[in-house]
């Protein structure tokens, strides 16, 4: 259910941005006082699909002409990771994702050798976190594969990024309250206001917007329901872009000039604080 919810907000998103002008014209999207604003894009996947149409170099170009200066980077495999980090490692924080031969995202949770495959892949000291992972039924966050890794994760001082929905998280929180989240897709399809009851209650919750901006400005104009999460909870929220399929990346610099352009109805240090801040201060200076 949550991959098919997951799966409409990205044709949807697709849709918007590329509907053409006469809903969001990306040359106008930089205009004003944002213009020069760095990103930090906080979801990204070089998944092996992409490796043969938009080799390291090109991604690493395209990420210039787009202003991210900075991007989470987590692959399946990994080895798409570990070859953006090798091209660029400046500018590609490593995230571990679970998932590799026949490992899923429907299967990960039961399969009890990936608590070995994160430690040995964690012998090379690049990564910030583990994830992005999905939790397609809440109930499996009390998997033990699950408890385990996010044990792991606190004992290594490793971010987790979960994709699933609020009640996953709220489940994780219970029994590890010190472990530190970065929620994908800001709760998926869970309103602002929800995400906003999250923020209240767990102080280690941060969220990336992935795949959510057409709902966050439809026809390119601000939300009223987002403006007020925006405003209120600034220092909780990151840019993503979620580049799972190669169409994502043939509309990357359309999709963080969309964000640009949202980002622009906002006061400037709030929009600097959602582009880059928030993601400089989490995972570069580890505060």
């Amino acid at each position: 259910m949550l991959r098919s919810i997951l799966f409409i907000l990205f044709l949807g998103s697709c849709f918007f941005l590329m509907a053409g002008p006469g809903l969001f014209d990306p040359a106008k999207a930089a205009d004003g006082q944002n213009k020069d604003l760095p990103v930090f894009d906080t979801h990204v996947h070089y998944k092996e699909p992409a490796w043969s149409v938009y080799p390291p170099d090109v991604i690493i170009e395209m990420m210039e002409r787009a202003g991210v200066v900075k991007a989470l980077v987590s692959s399946s495999p990994d080895e798409g990771t570990r070859m953006l980090y090798r091209q660029d490692p400046e500018r590609i924080i490593p995230f571990l994702r679970p998932y590799h031969d026949e490992v899923t995202s429907s299967n990960w949770h039961q399969q009890e050798e990936i608590i070995d495959y994160f430690k040995k892949r964690l012998e090379m000291p690049i990564y910030k976190g583990l994830g992005e992972f999905h939790i397609h039924n809440p109930i499996d966050a009390d998997s033990p594969v699950i408890k385990k890794t996010v044990k792991l994760a606190v004992e290594r001082d490793l971010y987790i990024h979960v994709h699933s929905n609020h009640r996953a998280v709220e489940q994780i929180f219970a029994y590890e309250p010190q472990v530190k989240i970065l929620w994908a897709h800001a709760g998926m399809s869970d309103p602002p206001a929800v995400v906003a009851d999250m923020f209240e209650r767990f102080e280690n919750l941060w969220v990336d917007i992935s795949i959510r901006e057409y709902e966050i400005a439809p026809n390119g104009i601000l939300a009223p329901e987002w403006q007020k999460l925006f405003l209120e909870h600034s220092d909780r929220i990151t840019i993503g872009s979620d580049t799972w399929v190669n169409g994502q990346w043939d509309n990357y610099e359309e999709i963080i000039a969309f964000d640009r352009h949202w980002l622009a109805q906002l006061p400037p240090e709030v929009a600097k604080q959602i582009a880059f801040d928030n993601a400089k201060r989490l995972f570069i200076d580890g505060t």
